[in-house]
């Protein structure tokens, strides 16, 4: 032999799989990268709204009202030559306090991210007649500590309230600054800087009340449990899948996915089901044509070496019966004579054996044809020529019941044509009738003759064609034979049980 040859390839391994690599881990990492990607977003689309709110809320023309009114209330404001810079400050911080209504719910729940006096992004400035300035905070950001100088430089030169703004790349500054009744030359200004919407949010994020951190914190837990949950029901269902499908490479065919789920994984399931269902089918008749081809090759192979074989040694006995005869009865042998005529009639039997035999490996299928088409083509060969008058009566409900299990079918066709065969060979019969029926769930099967019997006790025993049916009456759901012989005829009588034909009542 070649060693060379071609050898089968083996059958493909399933890669090793990672932890890393499990959907649960991926559906994990994946849900919390959106989870973050879609905050930090929504974050950014909120900061901009919000500092939109603020412009309107902080634009020149609302501080400037709002000062008057504080400043209306307050009334003169002191001279700086007569307080300390420490009771200028406290002065101007509540003031400016009331002017930007830090001390209102809306500023602190909608307007504090962007920022407060603590790192310079509102001010107040107060310059007295004098040039003396005092300021709060110290140390304003530099945008905002040049708008509100340019500011009361202007209300200084013109008498009158001045505004400045500016938006540059998202860095807005608001300022409003008025001049003071009774001190001419002196002016109080207000200011706010708001920086670009990514800046705020980075600064509201990693400020000191650790926004960020209790942020993703948040992220973390809620992200994970959602994982957890979606992951582990997805992952169970793939699992269950992956079981039914390690029983179909097994060979178990009869397994099902069966997922109750509405959504593309339920839909891929129940395809998977019916792919399944298809794949057995097609084993089903590829295994149903393998017996049908096997039958027809032997009995192509019996008709061609057996049977030929049996006439051949017919026609050599035939030949040596006429040889031992030729010289007459004087010169015959009696005994060869009779050893002649008994390997004579053997030979006849055997032949009729084998026709016989190659007759039924030859018959139809129930698979291919149907019980009753199956049933009348083999009784028409079987019984052709014989003289013997034969009739199927089949309910249509049992023949449908029936008709759906082709393995039970056939057990029925093979019982019937040992019947009909024995019937034929035996008992001289002119009619055979098959009868099939049902009640409920239950089947009767019945091969009836008129021909002239047989004792049942002393074929038991000795007669191979008995055996075989009650055998294959067995092989039937709650199967029971019986048969019943006398003067009038042979009665074969099979009852088994089928589940109820759909579309039927029982």
């Amino acid at each position: 032999m070649d060693e060379t040859a071609a050898r089968p390839t083996p059958a493909a391994r399933a890669p090793t799989r990672r932890w890393w690599s499990g959907l649960f881990w991926k559906c994990l990492l994946s849900m919390l990268t959106a989870c973050w990607i879609s905050t930090i977003l929504l974050s950014l689309l909120g900061v901009y709204l919000l500092r939109r709110e603020l412009r309107d809320d902080m634009a020149p023309p609302a501080l400037e009202t709002s000062m008057r009114r504080e400043l209306a209330q307050l009334g003169p404001m002191p001279d700086l030559a007569a307080v300390s810079p420490a009771q200028c400050q406290a002065l101007l911080q509540g003031l400016l306090v009331r002017v930007v209504g830090m001390d209102t719910p809306k500023w602190m729940y909608s307007h504090s991210f962007a920022g407060g006096a603590a790192d310079g992004r509102i001010a107040i400035r107060y310059r007295d007649r004098d040039g003396r300035v005092c300021l709060y905070p110290e140390r304003p950001s530099a945008p905002l500590a040049r708008a509100l100088e340019q500011a009361g430089q202007d209300v200084a030169a013109d008498g009158v309230a001045a505004a400045r703004t500016l938006d540059r790349d998202g860095d807005w500054v608001s300022v409003a600054a008025l001049p003071l009744a009774g001190a001419p030359g002196a002016s109080l200004g207000v200011g706010q800087h708001a920086a670009d919407t990514t800046a705020t949010f980075l600064r509201m994020s990693s400020g000191e009340s650790g926004d960020m951190v209790w942020l993703a914190f948040y992220l973390l837990v809620i992200s994970a449990m959602a994982s957890v949950a979606v992951a582990t029901l997805l992952t169970r269902r793939i699992g269950h899948a992956e079981q039914v499908a390690d029983s179909w490479a097994a060979g178990g065919l009869d397994a099902r996915i069966h997922d109750r789920g509405r959504d593309e994984f339920g839909g891929l399931a129940h395809r998977f089901d019916r792919m399944a269902d298809a794949l057995g089918e097609v084993i089903q008749v590829r295994q149903q044509l393998a017996v049908s081809e096997e039958r027809n090759r032997l009995a192509r192979d019996l008709h061609d070496t057996a049977k030929q074989r049996s006439f051949a040694l017919g026609l050599q006995l035939s030949v040596l019966d006429h040889l031992n005869g030729r010289d007459g009865e004087a010169g015959r042998d009696p005994r060869q004579g009779a050893l002649i005529k008994a390997a004579l009639g053997l030979t006849g039997q055997l032949q009729r054996d084998l026709a016989d035999v190659i007759q039924r490996f030859t018959a139809p299928t129930v698979a291919e044809q149907g019980l009753r088409k199956a049933l009348e083509d083999t009784f028409s060969h079987l019984l052709g020529g014989s003289g013997i008058e034969w009739r199927l009566l089949l309910d249509g409900v049992a023949e449908r019941g029936v008709g759906a299990h082709h393995q039970h079918a056939g057990q029925l066709l093979l019982i019937a044509t040992e019947a009909a065969s024995n019937s034929l060979r035996h008992s001289g019969a002119r009619r055979i009738e098959v009868v099939l029926n049902s009640a409920d769930e239950r089947y009767g099967w019945t091969i009836q003759d008129d021909g002239c019997g047989f004792a049942v006790n002393e074929h038991e025993s000795t007669g191979m064609g008995l055996g075989n049916m009650r055998m294959r009456a067995r092989t039937l759901p709650g199967g029971r034979f019986r048969i019943a012989s006398s003067a009038s005829g042979t009665v074969v009588t099979v009852s088994f049980t089928l589940p109820a034909p759909q579309g039927e009542s029982a």
